[in-house]
């Protein structure tokens, strides 16, 4: 998918850190935005994943200086950041974009494998929010986009580590905006619907079939590339929650006025595991 024309006009020129840049939604954001014509500084643990991104670029629209960080190592995303800082005098937008997800019941998931992901999906936001966050407020302007999901407003059975790092990503967003505001920054929360990317690898589900947990799902998933238009559009629009598509915004819905109709996915959740 192209950028827009008002995507542009927002990007081109700016200097973006994302998050979790070399696979899913990720690397469709790197795409989109460089394609705007933004300076990108690339984060993600996976190297070769950044590669690859870098060579799938083309054309002169942007730039990119991709770097191997793990972002719940505050001390390795330091030294990142210090980097950023050398080459680019201000940071525009944030994207705390990295993201993991597992699946199971909660009475078999590893205690490692709550940690890991928590360390990634939470710490990931505040580690980074922490270190570009006073440099924006120093400038008096910046953007911050955190990557939650529908989930971490409807909750979802089998899903309990993943939902509360997104609940509490949305809930952070929501603190630190009340903040920002007077600062000149601004916050915004993306929460898309499901999002067909290697989140949902089968080494992140526990007690179920990678094929059987799709096919059951009770919508159909996004491409990243229409994930990530869609938080661009977001920001464009200086939204403060980015909720898409329609059936994301039923679902909000429905968790805000009469959760307990819910019920209905989370039993279908539940009867996906309890067959194996």
């Amino acid at each position: 998918m192209k950028p827009s024309d008002k995507m542009i006009e927002l990007f081109e020129g700016a200097t973006v850190v994302l998050t979790g840049a070399a696979s899913g939604i990720g690397r469709a954001l790197a795409t989109l935005l460089y394609q705007c014509g933004a300076t990108i500084h690339a984060f993600d643990i996976n190297q070769n994943g950044l590669d690859e991104l870098v060579g799938s670029l083309s054309g002169k629209n942007g730039k990119i200086h991709p770097r191997c960080v793990s972002v719940s190592d505050l001390a390795e995303y330091s030294l990142a950041v210090d980097e950023v800082y050398k080459i680019s005098p201000k940071v525009d937008f944030l994207f705390n974009n990295a993201g993991v997800t597992l699946l199971g019941e909660a009475q078999n998931l590893p205690f490692e494998r709550w940690k890991w992901l928590l360390d990634i999906n939470l710490m990931g936001v505040v580690n980074g929010t922490h270190l570009i966050y006073p440099k924006m407020i120093a400038e008096g302007s910046g953007h911050i986009i955190n990557t939650a999901s529908i989930a971490g407003s409807t909750g979802y059975a089998t899903a309990a580590a993943y939902t509360a790092s997104k609940g509490a990503v949305l809930e952070f967003s929501r603190s630190l905006r009340a903040e920002a505001c007077n600062h000149g920054i601004r916050i915004s929360v993306a929460c898309p619907g499901y999002v067909n990317s290697s989140i949902f690898s089968q080494d992140r589900i526990v007690g179920a079939d990678r094929e059987s947990m799709i096919k059951d799902l009770p919508v159909r998933m996004l491409t990243p590339e229409m994930a990530a238009w869609g938080f661009l559009d977001g920001v464009v629009k200086n939204k403060e929650k980015i909720i898409f598509p329609f059936t994301a915004k039923f679902l909000w819905t429905l968790s805000c006025w009469t959760p307990s109709l819910l019920g209905i996915f989370h039993r279908r959740f539940m009867r996906i595991f309890q067959r194996h």
